[in-house]
């Protein structure tokens, strides 16, 4: 399929999917996670020789089954059942729907997978864990602690230089967790991207500590200004 051709079949898939992401704006998973992903994904799939028709709609797919009042829970069914309903309107994702639907199913970098994962679904899964990372992924975590209601950080070890960090506990945790992702990838240029993403991250987080010890850090808007203001 010419390049022209598959951009036209993605148009096609995000004019279908737009929909499903508008309303997770609410928790950081709107339409902006999306075309970041799908951006990187079509940059990993001409690196690795893998079918850019596939990367890009399963970019597209991937979190397009969240919802604004249960966030991630059940989200990767939701997202698979919305893909396939699309392979049956659409011939061009008819002929790859398996291929496209193991890509959606292990998009996650924490989920285990086979050990004969396709290249499409590594570049979708590595573009989705990258956008995880830096600046971006730190303020999709705060916007989802908001969501959640998650407190911002643990009033004496903020940073979690001193405890395992706890997931469901402190929003802060998370971003912590975030520091192991890269190590997740699984292509080479997932990795060179990656690194000017872990320099955000240490970045975000000293400035993070340097506020809090002045009593500067007190909830989450306070977060996320801080990360806008690096995004800007």
């Amino acid at each position: 399929m010419l390049a022209v051709e598959v951009e036209s079949v993605h148009q096609r898939v995000w004019q279908a999917v737009r929909q499903y992401w508008e309303p997770n704006r609410i928790h950081g998973h709107g339409p902006d996670h999306a075309e970041r992903v799908y951006s990187t994904g079509l940059r990993l799939a001409a690196a690795e020789r893998a079918d850019p028709l596939v990367v890009g709609a399963g970019c597209y797919f991937h979190d397009a089954g969240m919802l604004p009042d249960v966030g991630r829970i059940g989200h990767i069914e939701r997202s698979l059942q919305i893909a396939s309903a699309l392979c049956d309107e659409m011939p061009e994702l008819a002929s790859v729907r398996n291929l496209l639907l193991t890509a959606i199913r292990y998009h996650e970098a924490e989920l285990a997978f086979p050990d004969q994962l396709p290249m499409e679904a590594v570049c979708v899964r590595d573009s989705d864990t990258l956008d995880r990372l830096g600046f971006a992924g730190i303020r999709m975590t705060l916007q989802y602690g908001v969501w959640i209601g998650r407190p911002l950080c643990h009033p004496t070890d903020p940073l979690c230089h001193q405890r395992t960090p706890d997931l469901n506990g402190f929003t802060m945790d998370y971003v912590r967790h975030l520091e192991s992702l890269p190590q997740l990838l699984m292509t080479a240029t997932a990795r060179d991207i990656s690194r000017e993403k872990q320099e955000q991250h240490g970045l975000y987080c000293s400035a993070f500590l340097s506020l809090f010890q002045k009593g500067l850090m007190r909830n989450h808007d306070d977060a996320i200004r801080l990360v806008e203001s690096h995004l800007r």
